[in-house]
């Protein structure tokens, strides 16, 4: 499970009744499992107090946590090797492709969006190598990396 879905339960926002209910799927399934990448950033959200306070939130949905095998390691590593081959420099326009260059007003270095960082492939090669779905609302992004892996909600 995806960090984003169980933020959804977590603050109730318009993700939580989808998030909901692919949970709902997936214990008729089998089990559900964050990675400790999952429990460091639900721990990072500043919501929970003590690590007493995430188990418990944890433990009211059933989760478990599952650190991944070395195989979804590998596999993170490589989907992320590639997505930093991949990445452009600077700003990309998305619909012509020309890349762009913005510097920053204070320190001189160049802007670029928002990446996604190897946390990121953790997550998706820990679903892909360990478990058979992956309970995500970032679909683009691990379809991309992961296109075996399924994902919902859809």
């Amino acid at each position: 499970m995806d960090t984003n879905a169980l933020l959804a339960l977590l603050y109730e926002d318009d993700y939580a009744d989808a998030s909901e209910r692919a949970l709902r799927r997936a214990y008729r399934d089998g089990r559900i499992v964050v990675s400790s990448v999952v429990y460091a950033e639900l721990a990072a959200d500043g919501h929970f107090e003590t690590t007493a306070d995430l188990d418990r939130f944890l433990e009211d949905f059933s989760i478990q946590r599952s650190d991944p095998s070395r195989e979804a390691l590998f596999r993170a590593g490589q989907r992320f090797q590639r997505y930093t081959g991949r990445r452009p420099n600077g700003l990309q326009c998305p619909s012509c492709g020309a890349t762009q260059s913005v510097d920053c007003t204070d320190c001189g270095d160049d802007l670029s969006p928002r990446q996604h960082i190897a946390a990121d492939f953790v997550i998706g090669g820990h679903a892909a190598a360990d478990a058979d779905v992956l309970i995500s609302f970032d679909t683009a992004f691990y379809r991309t990396y992961f296109p075996d892996l399924t994902i919902v909600p859809e």
